[in-house]
């Protein structure tokens, strides 16, 4: 229920209480002496609505009592008449009625008054309430934590221009059009800057008010996107630096294998001829590694971002030889969230099927949606995967044992929370299980 307080000195509203029923009495009084009885006693209403608006809590009893006071007021004047006794009596009764039925409103009106003032003023998001006006929108209304964000006071922005505040003013003109034609914006970026200069990012929701007025919800995402930014540099450099190394490696390698091969001509005995063959092995091994990790030096490099799936398969076997085999995707309409290298996870799914199934003649892409997510299938109709390896197809060892392929389709998916697993039967094809969660698969 909503707190009510006796207003303080200062507050007039009980005089304005007070002064209607004197008021209303008087009149009352000055038609009972007139004759009138029917029509002048409707000015109790007004003290009625004012007390029971005003302090709701009161409402119920300030009625009754004006009620009381105005039988006792008239009933001497209209004692010998049963009828006007009788429409006397009901009129105080609906006083009454009509006093509860406003206190009532007027405490469920406070008390969402006080909810919304609770999420407005608590609300650990900036929130502005913004007017249209002839001199542009101004701030009408502002909390703690949008004021804060702007490194001002709540008093000192209210009639303050938006658009000030706006490090591209032109951002309140899309704002706008997208309120007006969405009804509301949700996730929108963009930067603040504070009087002194500051540059603060932002995210902003909003929505459009009955009258006119936007209402905008900020959220201070600097130090994230700072975070990102830094993270963004480092991998950056990281990427530089492995594709630096890798450079140096393969220089290396080659020239490794030069002097192997002239080893190898220079030499006619056949221990020597073996030991050089086995290192000529070793080299080559580091060399195609070198060189699958340059597929994957952007790995997490880009943000992720929604992909349509069915584009995604499409545009990998159009780059894929595939001979004899065929590709049939079944997944329009699905769109996943991952790494912009989501297509080297199909590539290598497909290249896995063609290269190790043997019998493979086609690779079948289907999804499911279930309770936990949803299940992307990849599935061919070659040999299978004994049981032993399926979990190892997925590891990568340094003796060579596992492959590269499957160990970055497994790092390229859970960047995104996604998972692999391998689930055919031996015998009857490979089939692959991509587990998506929940947020990270849409159907358009």
């Amino acid at each position: 229920m909503a707190s009510e307080h006796w207003p303080a000195g200062g507050d007039t509203r009980p005089l304005l209480v007070a002064a209607s029923v004197i008021i209303a009495f008087a009149v009352n009084t000055a038609g009972l002496l007139a004759g009138i009885t029917s029509v002048i006693p409707h000015i109790f209403y007004l003290p009625i609505v004012l007390a029971a608006y005003y302090f709701p809590r009161r409402g119920t009893v300030f009625s009754f009592a004006l009620g009381l006071g105005y039988l006792v007021g008239t009933l001497p004047f209209i004692s010998g008449e049963v009828g006007l006794v009788v429409a006397a009596i009901a009129r105080a009764a609906v006083f009454v009625i009509i006093g509860s039925t406003v206190a009532l409103l007027s405490m469920r009106l406070r008390e969402q008054e006080q909810r919304y003032r609770g999420v407005f003023d608590n609300s650990e998001a900036g929130i502005f309430i913004v007017a249209p006006g002839d001199g542009g929108p101004h701030i009408e209304e502002a909390n703690y934590v949008g004021a804060a964000l702007l490194g001002s006071t709540a008093k000192n922005l209210i009639g303050e221009p938006i658009t000030r505040f706006l490090d591209d003013p032109g951002v309140w003109g899309d704002l706008q059009v997208k309120v007006r034609s969405d009804k509301a914006v949700y996730g929108y970026e963009t930067a603040l800057r504070r009087p002194d200069g500051t540059v603060v990012q932002v995210i902003v929701s909003g929505g459009r008010l009955p009258d006119g007025r936007v209402i905008l919800t900020l959220v201070d995402i600097t130090d994230r996107k700072s975070a990102e930014d830094a993270l963004l540099q480092a991998n950056t450099k990281l990427n530089m630096m492995g594709r630096l190394t890798r450079n140096d490696l393969m220089s290396a390698v080659s020239a490794l294998l030069r002097r192997i091969n002239r080893g190898m001509s220079e030499f006619d005995d056949h221990t020597i001829r073996r030991y050089l063959e086995e290192l000529q092995e070793d080299a080559r091994f580091v060399q195609r590694r070198a060189e699958i990790t340059r597929d994957y030096q952007n790995l997490g490099l880009r943000p992720s971002g929604w992909q349509p799936l069915q584009d995604v398969v499409r545009e990998v076997t159009s780059c894929l030889l595939l001979p004899g085999v065929s590709v049939r995707p079944w997944v329009e309409r699905l769109e996943v969230f991952a790494d912009p290298m989501l297509d080297q996870v199909y590539s290598n799914l497909i290249e896995n099927s063609i290269r190790h199934g043997k019998t493979v003649s086609e690779v079948v892409i289907t999804y499911q949606i279930q309770d936990g997510g949803l299940v992307i299938y990849v599935e061919d109709d070659g040999v299978g995967i004994p049981e032993a390896e399926k979990e190892k197809i997925f590891e990568y060892t340094a003796d060579g044992e596992g492959g590269l392929g499957l160990f970055f389709v497994r790092e390229i998916l859970s960047i995104t929370g996604m998972t692999i697993r391998e689930t055919g039967k031996p015998g009857e094809g490979a089939r692959f299980e991509i587990h998506v969660p929940p947020d990270g698969y849409r159907i358009v």
